[in-house]
């Protein structure tokens, strides 16, 4: 628990950063793919409201930035690049998250812009993302920390981007008053939010029945973090209703209440916070010590 509440900065960037790069991805891609077969208003409405990933992945990386003590060793980190999964973790997230944000701030210009740069730029950014993701998603596989040097660790980062990602975009698009036919790209987005919360459950039942075999000269991984089974039940039925939440708003005849996406994004964060505070619990080192 202490190791986890010393960490809690990182238990909400691990939570954030990966559902708002994951959700810009998904918001781009009406502007990527179509963006010439829409009007000039809606096409204007995406590019602002591109803003709500945006600012959610940039919460999490800020909050990250309170292990670097002082602003200067900002420089050291940086300078890792390439060889530090960490350092690649800080510096893909910081390329991602400065291009999207220049690029959300063009949106308000008045002059003439070319789709076609808008839409090529797009693509880019939303490679960075992914990029993004994946870096989070090695950044913890040290050999020296038994418990996190799994494929439950990169998978379930993945996964929870998957879950939470797409529910963030279901709510960017209702913000922008964006809609398909019969809410296809929708039901599209909470079908993949329902398969991947699926998928990160048996991932996290596999990881929680791994972790009595995993050990040191001290202890177990199971009595570091002996609330992992119970607290992965919790994310399932989280898991759940957001995503009945995240289906509601996108059936709803007519324009959905505002709350229902809220109500499904949020709930999907809280539970994946809960099992990134459990994943900072099960820290563990092979030497004499946790």
């Amino acid at each position: 628990m202490e190791t986890a509440l010393n960490e809690i900065t990182l238990v909400l960037f691990t939570t954030l950063a990966p559902a708002g790069a994951l959700a810009y991805v998904l918001m781009a891609l009406p502007l990527i793919v179509r963006g010439d077969k829409l009007d000039a208003a809606g096409r204007r409405r995406l590019d602002n409201f591109l803003s709500i990933p945006v600012v959610v992945a940039m919460v999490g990386l800020v909050a990250s930035a309170t292990h670097l003590g002082n602003p200067a060793n900002a420089l050291y980190v940086v300078s890792g690049f390439g060889r530090s999964p960490l350092s690649n973790e800080v510096v893909c997230g910081a390329a991602f998250l400065g291009c999207a944000g220049v690029f959300w701030l063009t949106s308000f210009a008045e002059e003439t812009r070319s789709l076609t740069l808008r839409r090529t730029v797009a693509a880019i950014i939303s490679v960075l993302g992914l990029v993004f993701i994946g870096a989070i998603s090695l950044a913890y596989g040290a050999d020296t920390i038994i418990t996190w040097n799994l494929p439950t660790a990169a998978a379930s980062v993945w996964l929870n981007a998957l879950a939470s990602g797409p529910l963030l975009a279901i709510l960017g698009f209702r913000m922008a008053r964006f809609y398909t036919p019969r809410h296809r790209l929708g039901r599209i987005l909470v079908a993949i939010s329902a398969v991947a919360t699926i998928a990160a459950v048996v991932v996290y039942a596999v990881w929680g029945a791994l972790l009595p075999t995993l050990q040191n000269a001290l202890t177990t991984a199971a009595e570091l973090a002996p609330a992992f089974g119970p607290a992965t039940g919790v994310f399932a039925v989280l898991g759940a209703a957001s995503v009945i939440l995240g289906a509601k708003s996108v059936t709803w005849d007519g324009e959905a209440p505002l709350w229902l996406p809220i109500a499904a994004s949020s709930i999907m964060l809280v539970g994946i916070f809960l099992m990134r505070f459990m994943f900072y619990m099960t820290h563990m080192t092979v030497g004499l010590g946790v």
